[in-house]
């Protein structure tokens, strides 16, 4: 029950459209809150758009427990795909698109490079906000990912637990493997 479209099919259907016709994306201002309505509108009339997303874990606040919750990337922004020649009166007279972003020139088109970086950052989780992996599901030799710090944007591999809130890993920088103390909530487990 996805309410948003999803980026991947919309950019595999891109990526197969732009081989016969050229297209352009640009950045629409939704109504406040109506993103899903304005992606309807634009789905109504033929024009492919995308919302992307990222993912919350929340807890609840009565019985404790927690979701996963889906919220807009950019609230109240999504991403259409015009074809040329470029019809912007289709978007104007539609309830829940208030504008379309550009500049003293008109509305500036965003490479279809930029949309699809977006999409498959959506794709890998890159916006998704999780809570910190608890120590148990850190055994030995898991593949974690650094969020933050000094190592951010590293891949590390757990030697050992260290307390309840660390681990002991190895982590590759510069062309050698160093074993190091990591805190649990910088960390993210991948596959």
């Amino acid at each position: 029950m996805q309410r948003f479209q999803c980026c991947a099919n919309v950019m595999l259907a891109r990526n197969e459209a732009s081989k016969k016709d050229s297209n352009l994306w640009y950045v629409v201002k939704s109504a406040p809150g109506r993103q899903i309505k304005a992606l309807e509108e634009m789905d109504a009339v033929g024009i492919d758009a995308i919302c992307p997303m990222m993912r919350r874990e929340i807890r609840h606040f009565q019985t404790k427990t927690w979701m996963m919750r889906q919220f807009p990337l950019f609230s109240n922004y999504v991403f259409a795909c015009l074809r040329e020649p470029v019809d912007f009166d289709c978007l104007r007279r539609m309830d829940h698109v208030v504008a379309v972003l550009g500049g003293t020139d008109g509305p500036i088109a965003i490479p279809t490079t930029k949309v699809q970086d977006i999409c498959e950052a959506q794709n890998r989780g890159d916006f998704d906000v999780m809570r910190p992996p608890s120590i148990t599901v850190l055994r030995p030799d898991s593949r974690v990912y650094i969020q933050s710090g000094p190592l951010a944007g590293h891949y590390a591999s757990v030697v050992k637990p260290k307390g309840k809130k660390a681990i002991k890993a190895v982590v590759e920088a510069l062309g050698t493997a160093r074993e190091i103390e990591l805190s649990i909530a910088n960390l993210k487990l991948v596959a």
